[in-house]
């Protein structure tokens, strides 16, 4: 995979996925990982640290503070869908310890949906997530609380997802769904997407939709061109910008009106081109994609926060109506 030799040593299938994911845990900080599995399990409640000032309990005296950990996560990995057995699972879930809490059975695989064994079983403490759900929560953590964790955390997290890609556990993610609340109004007047220069994106992208106003809009955008190298915007950049190509015009264009529009600073910014009409290759949705996202107490959650994937047939699917549809 990626040039990392913390992975470099590791046989290929699920022995590498499964010593990999172990290796990138063991060197990054217990809450970032708690944090990440409660993303791409949707668990919430997941705590494997408890910090507690003044614990009383049952005892009558009162130290100042308490901290403690307790917990039993187990992983089954499969690096094959429709590979999980019942039987397979009912052993695992003989390991857990009758009445202590705090105990997932986590079952991760390429599937698109809940294996049926996992259905089968029925049992709250095994949760099942895709390789997909977990590359997903890792894009969330390191755009929401990347400049946080450490350069090395990052690494490590994206070296993983790289893993995920060679390996061809994430399905063809081609679309990238981005925050909108500025972004939607910027392509409607422009058809362009324009954010940090250095914010990361999947290789292989060929389609951008926003997600915005607690939905997905209709207007699925192709990517026809994403400049690598990031772009000041200033009057310089618009004189060196009018010489070049009919693409090189439309990024001048929007460079220009943000200028006008002033409290954008000059960047520099990354830009993603992108088709207005069906001839260019802008897709249209029946709908937009209702957000119907839950946390685990009730409340609604946003899609995202900042980048998610997905695939186009998906988006383009008849009865696709809602974020559950994805």
């Amino acid at each position: 995979m990626a040039n990392s030799p913390l992975f470099s040593t590791y046989r290929s299938g699920e022995n590498r996925v499964t010593s990999s994911l172990m290796a990138v845990f063991q060197r990054i900080e217990s809450s970032l990982v708690e944090r990440l599995l409660g993303a791409a399990t949707g668990e919430s409640a997941l705590e494997m640290v408890t910090y507690l000032n003044q614990p009383k309990k049952d005892f009558d005296s009162i130290p100042d503070a308490y901290i403690s950990a307790h917990f039993d996560y187990w992983f089954e990995t499969k690096t094959t869908p429709n590979a999980v057995k019942l039987d397979q699972l009912e052993r695992h879930v003989e390991r857990l310890k009758p009445g202590v809490g705090n105990q997932y059975l986590f079952v991760i695989t390429p599937d698109n949906v809940v294996p049926a064994a996992v259905v089968a079983l029925d049992e709250p403490r095994v949760v099942w997530f895709s390789f997909r759900d977990l590359s997903n929560a890792i894009d969330g953590v390191v755009d929401t609380v990347g400049p946080f964790i450490g350069e090395h955390a990052q690494f490590l997290l994206r070296e993983l997802q790289q893993l995920f890609a060679e390996d061809g556990l994430l399905d063809a993610a081609d679309t990238v769904i981005v925050a909108a609340a500025v972004a939607w109004d910027e392509f409607l007047e422009n058809g362009m997407y324009i954010c940090q220069a250095e914010r990361s994106f999947r290789p292989g992208l060929k389609y951008l939709g926003f997600y915005h106003s607690g939905q997905i809009e209709a207007k699925i955008a192709k990517i026809l061109d994403q400049r690598r190298e990031s772009i000041r915007f200033d009057e310089s950049t618009v004189a060196t910008l009018r010489q070049g190509s009919p693409i090189d015009q439309r990024i001048a264009n929007a460079v220009e009106t943000s200028l006008r529009k002033g409290p954008r600073g000059t960047g520099p910014y990354r830009v993603f081109v992108l088709s207005r009409t069906a001839e260019e290759g802008l897709v249209e949705l029946a709908q937009p994609i209702k957000n119907v996202s839950k946390s685990s107490a009730g409340r609604t959650t946003a899609w995202t926060q900042g980048q998610r994937y997905t695939v186009l047939s998906r988006l383009t699917a008849s009865e696709a109506s809602t974020t559950d549809d994805l």
